[in-house]
């Protein structure tokens, strides 16, 4: 727990990395919100974290970060979440979580199995507890334990919450950034205009976090974030073109969905088995939107009861609004959702 003022100061400090000031604003009405959210529009963990605020009906200071760097006419710019001041914020989150950092790349983003990455979104800001909080999961849990109301989102019942928690370890594990940065062998089905961005997007981060180690050089901290970052990168770099590693992570996806195939069929949590709508259904939401971004939708074309439940989601105002219409807005066109606009228009409207 840190004190206010301080907590005060380094949040101000990170929220300046955000270059256009449009993209900081006030959600939810309050001029002094509890929380302050930093994130990324087209961000799937972040996506995660405000469909949860909008369930709980949580104002917020949204600070929507640019997160993939760019080559302009006076130089590279770095993603607005590499710098220094929302580096710091993040390392004071870390101490809480007390894990070791990424060393490598597997194409998932899960922290208790790949270890803590200091340099991504999302990231919370208690302001009224002194507290920051990292990683999707653990933002989401937090939110839901300090705000129970008006929905609880992991339930009270011990039978009931170790399903939802079960189904939110799985989710956790899903290989998204392997299907979301990899140029699969067979049936690549991305939009062409995030092909062509994916074929330079790790040199670009490489070469920025390079410089920022440079420019930072007598920071110890910052170094070792940098540097582990860069482990990661370079490692997602080595594979993203690997047929094997590829194919694997499709792999690994569709055994995911037969298994959610099944565990839908059991009834044990779903909110289209009539329980109440949960911290499992917005991460699996969120999860099964990017797959169908994606052009993955084939997965489940055959698995009935997950094709029930991604209809049924796709209709839930809170997923509509800050996974479908934020995907749709912020990255490059895909076909794939077009099929999915008339259930957004019905749910918002």
């Amino acid at each position: 727990m840190m004190n206010t003022a301080s907590l005060m100061q380094m949040a101000a400090a990170a929220r300046a990395a955000v270059l256009d000031p449009n993209r900081i604003t006030l959600v939810g009405g309050a001029a002094s919100p509890r929380f302050e959210l930093f994130h990324a529009a087209s961000s799937l963990c972040s996506q995660k974290v405000r469909t949860v605020l909008r369930e709980k009906a949580l104002p917020y200071r949204s600070n929507d970060m640019r997160i993939l760097g760019s080559l302009e006419s006076d130089g590279l710019v770095p993603a607005e979440h590499y710098s220094p001041a929302y580096i710091r914020l993040r390392l004071v989150a870390a101490r809480d979580l007390d894990v070791r950092y990424v060393s490598g790349y597997s194409g998932r983003t899960s922290v208790e199995s790949e270890g803590f990455d200091p340099c991504v979104v999302p990231l919370l800001v208690d302001h009224e507890a002194g507290r920051v909080v990292a990683d999707s999961q653990r933002i989401c849990s937090y939110l839901d334990a300090v705000s129970p109301q008006p929905v609880r989102l992991i339930p009270d019942e011990p039978g009931a919450r170790d399903e939802v928690m079960r189904q939110v370890g799985i989710v956790d594990r899903v290989p998204n950034g392997a299907l979301l940065y990899g140029f699969h062998p067979d049936a690549d089905l991305r939009p062409e205009a995030l092909k062509a961005s994916m074929r330079t997007v790790y040199h670009y981060k490489v070469m920025a976090l390079e410089r920022l180690i440079a420019d930072n050089a007598a920071d110890a901290a910052l170094v070792a974030a940098y540097r582990a970052k860069i482990a990661k990168e370079l490692g997602g770099k080595r594979v993203c073109h690997d047929p094997e590693f590829q194919r694997a992570a499709r792999h690994r996806m569709g055994q995911l969905l037969m298994d959610l195939e099944r565990d839908l069929s059991q009834q044990g949590f779903g909110c289209t088995n009539g329980h109440a709508f949960s911290l499992a259904d917005v991460l699996w939401g969120v999860n099964l939107v990017r797959l169908n971004y994606l052009g993955l939708s084939s997965l489940w074309s055959e698995l009935p009861n997950v094709t029930r439940y991604f209809d049924a989601l796709c209709r839930r105002p809170s997923l509509c609004e800050e996974s479908i219409r934020a995907s749709v807005g912020s990255m490059p066109h895909s076909h794939y959702m077009d099929a999915v606009a008339d259930c957004m228009s019905e749910a918002v409207a």
